[in-house]
């Protein structure tokens, strides 16, 4: 297993104290056990539909080299009906993500690479989005607000160490099939 490892080096000048990061390939030679268990189940109920996913994942390793968050899950709410004597089809609802936190690689930007740390620990809140998606014969229109709730965690949420998840954004589209 190829992995690239983080080394900070003390580095002092007559002007600063200076922490550098030096980030190096390594070649792994102990044994990793990985363990996944992964369920899903969609329940339905006339016209709502309740879609779920939860994973579980457990790393035995002597080192810290493969890190993953010990709980996923993703559930989905949502109703769905034809109206307009079936001319359109309508799906919305809100999709629910949650992932336990663990120390996930770090991004390093000017080598294009994530790496290995055991320093930031990050994960533990909830991602809500909203979504409706309607098709009309070849026309299809999406509308998703993703990550609704992310003026009520606080702000400090990071999709990997030193990477701000992104804030509230909504994300519209359209599709239309001009030949079916």
């Amino acid at each position: 297993h190829l992995f690239f490892k983080n080394e900070f080096v003390n580095t002092i000048t007559a002007a600063d104290n200076i922490d550098t990061l030096h980030v190096k390939p390594q070649q792994y030679g102990n044994t990793i056990n990985y363990f996944s268990v992964k369920v899903g189940r969609e329940f339905r109920l006339w016209k709502f539909a309740l879609d779920n996913t939860v994973l579980y994942q457990k790393v035995d390793q002597k080192d810290n080299v493969l890190n993953v968050p010990e709980l996923v899950t993703r559930n989905t709410f949502y109703y769905s009906e034809h109206l307009f004597k079936k001319a359109l089809y309508l799906q919305t609802g809100f999709t629910f993500q949650y992932f336990t936190k663990y120390y996930g690689n770090d991004y390093n930007p000017l080598l294009g690479e994530f790496f290995v740390q055991d320093e930031k620990e990050f994960g533990g809140f909830p991602l809500i989005d909203f979504f409706i998606n309607a098709k009309i014969k070849e026309f299809r229109l999406f509308l998703r607000a993703e990550h609704l709730n992310s003026s009520m965690t606080g702000y400090d949420y990071y999709s990997a160490p030193n990477v701000p998840y992104r804030d509230f954004t909504i994300r519209f589209g359209v599709i239309w099939d001009f030949f079916s």
